[in-house]
């Protein structure tokens, strides 16, 4: 999702519930921003944030013996909120980056992504490549890496908004010629909504390559080794890839 930025406008957080120093308590908080599916986002029919970032984390709560309490906020609070220990650890497709490892501790990756291009059925002649989006209007989610990889294309104009439903609900109303972020969040728009592939277009082209990381505080190395030692754990005994099929509908 998300090579996310360091803004500090909060929204609302999800906090899955531990606590701050491994082995103090048995809530583990979690901060995630719960509009991105199939990542993290609200079921109005259990009244729960679930997705894929949350299944894993409970996973891992249960690996170290902890519980899970989900709260939500703004993606670009995130890192901040870790840094000041509103939160213990960040599950919400964080992006990896040299940026972000100064200030956070990344576990070891847990999902391989990359950038896409959506854009409107009507514009598939006239838009096929990211080089026909120079002195365009790029739609994007503030503090992505879509955002990021938008704002270096020649002469585009970028528009941020705080969720990725904002994003897409703009470029069906026009407001902007194409949008990037995540591949695996356009291809959940698509096929999870009747007559979204009628009205929108993904191009075959996938841009930069990007890992996310479960990010824990620089000053709780124990937490890091527990999360580590989960996720190995699971990708070992078949836990990680049940997940990822529930939510992916295929194998890692």
């Amino acid at each position: 999702m998300k090579l996310k930025h360091l803004l500090a406008a909060a929204l609302c957080v999800c906090t899955l519930g531990a606590a701050h120093a491994a082995g103090t308590g048995n809530v583990l908080r979690v901060g995630c921003e719960a509009t991105y599916p199939p990542f993290e986002f609200f079921d109005s029919k259990s009244g729960k944030t679930v997705g894929f970032d949350v299944d894993i984390m409970d996973a891992i709560a249960r690996r170290t013996g902890r519980t899970v309490k989900i709260v939500s906020m703004g993606f670009d609070s995130i890192i901040p909120a870790l840094m000041t220990g509103s939160v213990d650890a960040l599950a919400s497709a964080v992006t990896i980056t040299p940026e972000r490892a100064e200030k956070v501790d990344f576990a070891q990756p847990y999902y391989l992504s990359g950038l896409a291009i959506l854009i409107r059925k009507a514009d598939q002649k006239r838009i096929t490549s990211i080089d026909s989006l120079k002195n365009c209007a790029i739609c994007a989610q503030i503090g992505t890496s879509g955002a990021m990889r938008a704002a270096k294309v020649p002469g585009a104009k970028v528009k941020v908004y705080n969720s990725i439903s904002e994003v897409f609900i703009e470029l069906g109303n026009k407001g902007c010629d194409a949008v990037i972020g995540d591949k695996p969040i356009f291809d959940y728009f698509l096929q999870a909504r009747p007559n979204t592939s009628k009205r929108f277009y993904q191009l075959p082209e996938q841009l930069d390559a990007e890992e996310f990381g479960i990010a824990v505080a620089k000053n709780n190395p124990a937490l890091l080794k527990e999360v580590n030692d989960a996720l190995t754990a699971m990708k070992a005994d078949g836990e990680y890839e049940k997940i990822y099929r529930k939510w992916f509908g295929r194998a890692p």
